[in-house]
């Protein structure tokens, strides 16, 4: 079970050993994880070695620059590694895990309902008898159902199924050229379909 995340994206070489130290400290005597892999010895020599290449290649020299950038990336194999033991022998107690030293990785946050689409726009096809429709997806959505009147929907019209897509688009063909419809569309996922959006009208093709 992932609880705790290595938390080295968007770090810079130079960002590296500080990470590094801090988690080495707190893992140094945690009587929680007697046998970091690898080894706290390897980890801290590997972060020694990236502090004096980022020196080194202050001067800018292609050589140096390059060692910087092998050290970096030795030490973050390192630390990945040593979150994953951390995982492992933590077994899903979260205090345990941040007893580490390393951050707690994001839980999703659980989808219970489902928004309407938002931004759905239709516009006349390229083919003749085509609407082109699309919609920002929905947290959630897996498939979207998507829905036409060919009458006035404020008043008789009548609403059936167009069809069905996993992308926030879909194209509605075998219209009438020229001839007004209505769509809306609704999104699909573990907890059933959600609300419709908003009514959107388009000539066909």
């Amino acid at each position: 079970m992932r609880i705790i995340k290595a938390g080295l994206q968007g770090l810079k070489a130079a960002d590296l050993p500080g990470k590094s130290e801090f988690v080495e400290g707190k893992l140094t005597g945690n009587v929680n994880f007697p046998t970091p892999t690898p080894s706290l010895a390897d980890v801290t020599a590997a972060r020694i070695a990236l502090a004096a290449a980022i020196k080194d290649a202050q001067g800018g020299a292609h050589a140096a620059v390059a060692s910087k950038n092998a050290a970096a990336k030795t030490l973050k194999d390192m630390l990945v590694k040593l979150a994953r033991y951390v995982n492992s022998v933590a077994g899903g107690d979260v205090d345990m895990a941040v007893s580490s030293g390393f951050e707690l990785a994001k839980t999703p946050d659980p989808i219970d309902k489902l928004e309407a689409p938002s931004k759905f726009e239709a516009a006349r096809g390229t083919i003749a008898g085509e609407v082109l429709l699309r919609w920002k997806g929905v947290r959630g959505g897996r498939l979207y159902n998507v829905y036409i009147c060919d009458g006035d929907p404020t008043t008789t019209g009548v609403w059936t199924m167009a069809g069905m897509c996993s992308r926030g688009r879909f194209t509605v063909k075998g219209l009438v050229s020229d001839k007004a419809y209505s769509f809306r569309a609704t999104a699909l996922g573990i907890v059933g379909e959600g609300p419709v959006s908003e009514t959107v009208t388009a000539k066909a093709a």
